[in-house]
């Protein structure tokens, strides 16, 4: 049976600026077990990114503030524990793929110098080993002329590079967790699969990863369990099989309708969701779905739906859940 690695419950993380207080992460709670792959997905804005920085309080405070939850990380509570712990745990245990690459490595100091600090900040090792290490995990992660590389500063490589790049960082501590920020948002398709192939083939039995992606076609090659999200809470979670088979949310429902499918036909119009994604700042009362619903009822604008079991392994958030096909 497998065990738990990470359980978050009730994480509630909220922005307050001179002009405004919005909420954008309500009530976020999930599991994620031993070898598990979780897809995280959602349109943008929903949520998605401020629920992953949270998890390891990199949230910049001011303006934004995890008002309460509890992280659970191998038993440990990561909002309670003190901040050194949080960074010793960082880059070790749990790794952190980013949207933009660019953005998340140094643009003062050269790719070999970048690798060899983070060997040395978790693990007791001479320089020489660290950066002979290092060139053997970018030759891994399938970088030409690694040794070249390893002096280069990261704007001299393209995007795909430097994608790759940041895998092998936060794969070479050997990590419990990875979390996968949109790792593949600034490339193009055919550079993206590749990084999907390489995330896959460096992934060992016990490494877990947390998926955030909007893509449904990237959750259907990668991911074990899915957690749909819908203005700030978690609307739906199921195995693959049971989001992909039997979609119990509305919205899930009209993300699956609208992804292109080869046998739609020259000509057809492709399915669209109506409306837009409610601003935080501006949540609707009763369930923040109702006016991009095509099943709405009264009940849906005075209350919330909590997440129901449809099955053992399913849940979803709505009060005709699974009855409305």
């Amino acid at each position: 049976m497998a065990q738990t690695l990470l359980s978050v419950s009730n994480l509630k993380v909220s922005f307050k600026t001179d002009d405004a207080y919005f909420i954008a992460v309500d009530n976020v709670s999930f599991d994620i077990q031993h070898g598990e792959v979780v897809g995280l997905v959602g349109e943008s804005g929903c949520g998605k990114s401020v629920s992953a920085l949270s998890l390891l309080r990199l949230i910049p405070s001011p303006p934004g503030n995890i008002e309460k939850g509890n992280v659970l990380f191998k038993g440990n509570d990561l909002m309670t524990a003190g901040i050194e712990t949080v960074r010793k745990i960082r880059g070790k245990e749990i790794s952190m793929i980013f949207q933009e690459p660019l953005s998340a490595l140094s643009p003062l100091q050269r790719i070999g110098q970048q690798m060899v600090e983070t060997i040395q900040i978790h693990q007791d090792m001479p320089k020489s080993r660290a950066r002979q290490m290092s060139l053997e995990w970018l030759g891994r992660v399938k970088i030409p002329d690694a040794a070249e590389k390893m002096h280069a500063y990261p704007y001299q490589l393209s995007g795909g590079m430097q994608q790759r790049i940041m895998i092998a960082m936060a794969l070479m501590m050997n990590p419990d967790l990875i979390i996968a920020d949109e790792p593949t948002t600034a490339l193009d398709v055919t550079i993206q699969s590749q990084v999907f192939q390489l995330i896959r083939e460096m992934k060992t039995e016990h490494t877990s990863i947390l998926l955030i992606t909007h893509d449904m076609g990237v959750v259907w090659e990668m991911c074990d369990r899915v957690l749909v999200m819908y203005a700030s809470r978690i609307v739906e979670e199921g195995r693959m099989e049971d989001i992909f088979s039997a979609p119990s949310h509305p919205y899930t429902y009209s993300l699956l309708k609208s992804i292109p499918r080869l046998s739609d036909g020259k000509g057809n119009r492709l399915a669209v969701i109506p409306g837009s994604v409610p601003s935080p700042e501006n949540y609707p009362s009763g369930c923040r779905f109702r006016d991009r619903c095509s099943f709405a009822f009264k009940k849906c604008r005075t209350e919330m739906p909590e997440l129901v079991s449809v099955s053992d392994s399913h849940r979803a958030a709505c009060f005709i859940a699974g009855k409305f096909q």
